[in-house]
């Protein structure tokens, strides 16, 4: 089998879940199916979600510096039906960590096998296909308001590994995105604006021929306003692929109750389908199910499934303290250091000290108690 016949292949297993990039034409890029948003949140959002935060999934998708506002250890599932059997799957988990948070992602596409043909047309069997990627990431907040940490700037990336996969042969390549958010308060709400670059890196190479990686360059803005003590997201997007114009990716979400997720967004530019997309969730406590829809004219409709579960109590990934606060775990530390020494008043007069910044200060408290017990105690 040739070239042409693979990717001809390929591009018409993915065109119901790439619009027109995939229908393009011959050999446009490798590993098409990294461009698939896989967070159904995103996607009822009209794939949006560059300059947003919100779920683990998304991060992973559209700007993996969102990664680095995960409070808890958070595991992932999403599985994305397609027609004639297409589905890819998904599954991440992030563990945060005392600077930063860190994830773990494997991603497949499956498809049943396909009829093949040679070069005049004749029936020469089936042809089986699938793809593979793995990634590893990592974001960070660079700086912000002391005493916040929902707010300031965030970075992050993710090293991954893709594989193709067709009629015996493979293709892989290293690839990396990367991504920025900022995060401040706005009147009326809050707002964030990110960029991220993905997928960028080397090609995919079948026998002698090889197709450049799939890079999607996106910016993006959300704001977040109360109305009726639930918060309603809007996000949008410009989306840029190397073989494709530049796209409008638009939503909204309303949350009622903290709850039940309502969502709907637009898609422009979509050579299948009119670029609508639908989408809903339901949480209850450390559990979140979230579901989108999205049309694709003739070839029907793509359905989204996702399963999230937080573990256990939110991790600190950075003590934000006041700066009173700050000066008593100072403090705190001197009349530790003195005690140390055997100079138990001076550490009494620096524990007091850190008390009357925060009389809250469980290890001060308890470094007073011993050291007053241990100036009342009989010299050795």
């Amino acid at each position: 089998m040739n070239r042409g016949h693979r990717t001809a292949i390929l591009a018409f297993c993915l065109a119901p879940a790439l619009g027109g990039a995939a229908a393009a034409g011959e050999g446009t890029v490798g590993a098409e199916f990294l461009r698939i948003v896989q967070s159904p949140r995103a996607v009822g959002m009209g794939e949006s979600g560059a300059g947003g935060y919100g779920d683990l999934l998304g991060a992973l998708a559209l700007n993996p510096a969102a990664l680095a506002r995960t409070g808890y250890r958070e595991a992932a599932f999403t599985y994305n039906s397609w027609l004639e059997g297409v589905a890819t799957q998904e599954a991440a988990y992030a563990q945060p960590l005392r600077a930063g948070v860190a994830a773990v992602s494997v991603m497949g596409l499956s498809m049943p096998s396909i009829d093949a043909y040679d070069n005049n047309g004749v029936p020469d069997g089936q042809v089986n296909a699938g793809d593979l990627a793995a990634g590893l990431s990592y974001a960070a907040r660079l700086c912000g308001p002391w005493q916040d940490g929902r707010y300031g700037l965030f970075a992050g990336a993710t090293l991954k590994y893709a594989r193709e996969k067709l009629a015996g042969e493979s293709a892989a390549a290293p690839l990396m995105d990367l991504g920025g958010l900022w995060i401040g308060k706005a009147p009326g709400g809050t707002m964030a604006l990110g960029i991220s670059a993905q997928s960028l890196g080397g090609g995919f190479k079948f026998d002698s021929a090889s197709d450049p990686a799939p890079s999607v360059f996106r910016a993006g803005a959300s704001y977040i306003v109360l109305a009726a003590g639930d918060p309603v997201t809007f996000s949008a997007d410009i989306r840029k692929n190397d073989n494709s114009p530049a796209a409008l990716c638009a939503g909204a979400e309303y949350q009622v109750w903290r709850t039940i997720s309502v969502r709907a967004g637009y898609v422009s530019g979509e050579d299948l389908g009119g670029g609508l997309r639908f989408g809903g969730g339901v949480t209850l406590k450390l559990l979140q199910f979230d579901y989108s829809l999205s049309s694709y004219g003739k070839y029907g409709p793509a359905h989204r499934f996702s399963l999230s579960y937080k573990f256990d109590k939110p991790v600190s990934v950075t003590p934000h303290l006041t700066r009173g606060q700050e000066e008593s775990e100072e403090k705190t530390a001197e009349g530790r250091a003195l005690m140390a020494d055997g100079r138990y008043y001076d550490a009494v007069v620096e524990l007091n000290s850190a008390l009357v910044l925060d009389p809250d200060n469980r290890e001060a408290m308890e470094l007073m108690r011993k050291a007053r017990d241990l100036i009342g105690a009989p010299a050795q």
